[in-house]
């Protein structure tokens, strides 16, 4: 099946947010509860926030735990 302008157009938007080293889904779910109870009280990232922030970016189903986890520690953010 060829690709669209649209499918084009995500992949080119997925280069643009990576980088050398890129953390997996295991890691990500191995640092996502750390990076939202140091992220929501203080408001100011963690270590290692980028790593998590560009594999949110591109991972969906990680961003979709992320946000549950956010919802459940900061109802009212």
């Amino acid at each position: 099946m060829p690709l669209t302008h649209d499918d084009l157009r995500h992949l080119l938007a997925l280069l643009d947010v990576t980088a050398p080293r890129e953390i997996d889904c295991t890691e990500l779910l191995h640092r996502v509860a750390a990076y939202v109870e140091r992220h929501v009280p203080s408001g100011a990232p963690p270590p290692g926030a980028d790593d998590v922030k560009r594999h949110l970016a591109i991972c969906p189903e990680c961003l979709e735990e992320y946000e549950t986890l956010l919802d459940a520690v900061a109802p009212d953010r």
